[in-house]
């Protein structure tokens, strides 16, 4: 029962942090994204500015590395563990909703529909929110993807069901096979990618921050349900998409913003320096 606990309170003590920290209201101008040249564009821009992103990093966010990496590393150690309890008390019901609901919710093409749905939505109802969602939903899915893949391919672990029994132990990367590719979990990634722009689009409350981590935190804990995934791998890319979503959702829909700044001149003259800042 501990190792459930445990899960359960990874997965939704990552869901309470994005939805508690949404603000009330934003203290930044957003954008008006259309699908356009620069849009398309954004797309390896931020790809790169991913990338590297660490270098830039300060105390805060490598303390949040680390604490993603400690959770992984720790779950590793409980993988067998966690996934004896799941396998232990499934039952019919929990079966069905996981196979039927949560598992299709997961799915690339079933998120990409939902973001380009907001763009319909928005595009014929001239919802600038609307519109800005989806098309930055469907940038952040398709970002997450790539890198979920590329660590996918790169470390090349075996899903529960490869070996008999299942052991979480065994790694191929980054030269095996290619056909292992259980860390880290997809259906996890790409949900939060998507939790993570809605939320952040629609943050007026708490209540839409607080269903769509939901229903992300139930949709990577049923790939454990299922037998699909181990505990670490849904934990890391739980946490890969919710970054990924949050920093394209900023990257694409904060506006530059003009900046004036106090400053004297060489003549010793008082007057204003203008900085244009970038997204």
């Amino acid at each position: 029962m501990s190792s459930f606990r445990h899960i359960l309170i990874i997965f939704f003590t990552l869901g309470s942090i994005g939805s508690q920290a949404q603000p009330h209201h934003t203290d930044y101008k957003r954008c008006d994204v259309e699908l356009n040249k620069p849009y398309i564009k954004s797309y390896l821009t931020d790809s790169w500015n991913i990338l590297k992103s660490p270098v830039r990093w300060r105390a805060k966010q490598w303390a949040i590395a680390g604490a993603v990496s400690g959770a992984t590393i720790i779950a590793c150690t409980q993988d067998d563990v966690i996934r004896d309890f799941f396998q232990r008390h499934r039952i019919h019901r929990a079966d069905k909703a996981a196979q039927y609901f949560f598992e299709p919710l997961g799915k690339g093409i079933v998120a990409l529909s939902v973001g380009a749905g907001f763009y319909a939505v928005g595009e014929i109802s001239g919802q600038a929110g609307a519109k800005r969602a989806g098309l930055t939903a469907v940038k952040a899915i398709a970002l997450t993807s790539v890198f979920t893949y590329a660590i996918k391919y790169a470390s090349q672990r075996h899903d529960p069901p490869d070996n008999t029994p299942p052991d979480p132990g065994i790694w191929e990367g980054p030269f095996g096979s290619f056909q292992n590719t259980s860390f880290p979990s997809g259906h996890s990634s790409v949900v939060f990618a998507l939790a993570a722009v809605i939320a952040s689009e629609y943050n007026e409350g708490i209540w839409v921050p607080a269903i769509v981590y939901s229903l992300a935190s139930l949709v990577a804990i049923s790939r454990v349900y299922e037998d699909e995934h181990w505990a670490s791998d849904v934990i890391f890319g739980s946490a890969l998409g919710f970054f990924t979503g949050k920093f394209v959702y900023m990257s694409t829909v904060k506006c530059p913003q003009l900046v004036m700044i106090p400053a004297v001149s060489a003549g010793g003259h008082p007057g204003f320096t203008m900085v244009y800042q970038l997204r």
